[in-house]
């Protein structure tokens, strides 16, 4: 379920939590779904189940899913991580366009490029 590149560049409990919330954001992964156990995660991806296991505390902390003791991890409630997922985006979004700025990108530089993904994603 999780295909994943594991070599260089982020952590992997980093990529797994990449992963699983790009599948909870396009629908994939659907309300109250259960996920994968950590062991069968950690087996089929060829990591330590802690690995694993860090990746869905960090999920569960979030929000985007939640633990029923002995019964397994879910994916949350469809509008809680729709607004988790947006929340996250636009922080790592500030961050890059505070970032752009001290670079020295210009503001229409900046919706020049907004106006074109929009584009290109057919979000006219």
């Amino acid at each position: 379920m999780f295909v994943m590149q594991l070599e260089g560049g982020a952590p992997i409990y980093e990529q797994l939590i990449t992963r699983i919330t790009e599948l909870i954001s396009n629908g994939t992964l659907r309300e109250n779904e259960k996920l994968p156990a950590v062991r069968e995660v950690a087996k089929s991806l060829g990591v330590n189940p802690n690995t694993v296991q860090k990746a869905y505390a960090m999920l569960e902390q979030d929000g985007l899913i939640y633990s029923i003791p002995a019964k397994g991890s879910y994916v949350g409630k469809a509008e809680q991580t729709e607004e988790i997922i947006k929340r996250k985006i636009l922080g790592t979004l500030s961050v890059n366009i505070s970032e752009a700025f001290k670079a020295g990108v210009t503001e229409e530089e900046i919706m020049l490029l907004i106006k074109n993904l929009k584009e290109e994603s057919g979000n006219d």
